[in-house]
């Protein structure tokens, strides 16, 4: 915020479009986060290119893991400890590996490795159908207003069509640092009416007619990245114990693949005799 300001940017300007862009991005209304991160964010928009994959967000990990056989896979299985060289799960079972990586969110891998908790930054995505979108470009609406909870709203069928099964417009209102019945102000306590009142002050009537179909509450969407942040955070812990996510870069999609990226390159270049 303050750098903001500094820069000569006008309250108007922060509060209708750097709020609720970047806010929405980081997770962070009150735009609190490091000038660091906000300069990443930013330069990102202006010399890259936005997309959400055809196939939905799941095809990041089923492209990550489509190199690796079948047997090498092990699902639904909790772990309780992780060290160099070995992993022990919730019933006692040792795994012995010559390298451990702990990818999870952050306070998950705190847990697993007696890390100083991160802390973290929540979100509530409510997605409703309709049977005609309120608009047809694939752009991002902004609560330039403030008239909350969402801060920012997606017709993700105009960007990605393939997200629809049946032709309706899928919608998808973000609303930072709120759970699903955490709303509490004008419209009571339920998210979802909320958000629907305010969708049809953005949209008009046809707002009441969305077919709810489902909040996302997401606890640990993102880590804190408040000043002095400080990306490339180590990922080697000791020898055979490794840590990326996005609490070890930028809490992003990319940092986690980035961080992810640094420890398969440490890994690789380790394997590769003298």
């Amino acid at each position: 915020m303050q750098a903001l300001k500094n820069e000569g940017l006008s309250p108007k300007m922060i509060d209708r479009f750097f709020r609720p862009l970047v806010g929405g991005i980081q997770l962070d209304a009150d735009l609190t986060a490091s000038r660091r991160m906000f300069d990443v964010v930013l330069h990102c928009l202006a010399v890259g290119s936005s997309a959400v994959p055809a196939a939905g967000m799941a095809a990041i990990p089923r492209q990550l893991a489509a190199g690796i056989p079948d047997d090498a896979l092990r699902l639904n299985t909790a772990v309780a400890q992780a060290r160099s060289g070995q992993v022990t799960t919730v019933d006692g079972q040792v795994i012995l590996a010559d390298n451990v990586v702990i990818a999870t969110e952050g306070p998950a891998a705190a847990r697993l490795l007696g890390l100083a908790p991160v802390a973290s930054r929540a979100v509530s995505c409510v997605w409703f159908a309709a049977s005609e979108p309120p608009f047809t470009q694939p752009l991002i609406g902004l609560d330039s207003c403030q008239s909350g909870p969402a801060l920012n709203v997606a017709v993700m069928t105009n960007a990605a069509p393939e997200y629809s099964s049946d032709g309706r417009a899928l919608i998808a209102a973000a609303c930072p640092n709120l759970g699903a019945r955490a709303y509490e102000g004008a419209y009571g306590s339920d998210l979802v009416q909320a958000v629907r009142v305010q969708m049809q002050e953005w949209f008009g009537t046809q707002a009441r007619g969305w077919t709810h179909l489902k909040t996302n509450v997401i606890a640990h969407a993102q880590p804190e990245s408040g000043p002095p942040f400080a990306p490339k955070r180590r990922v080697k812990l000791s020898d055979g114990l490794f840590v990326c996510g996005d609490h070890r870069d930028t809490p992003s999609i990319q940092g986690a693949l980035f961080s992810g990226r640094r420890v398969a390159e440490m890994i690789q270049e380790q394997a590769v005799p003298n």
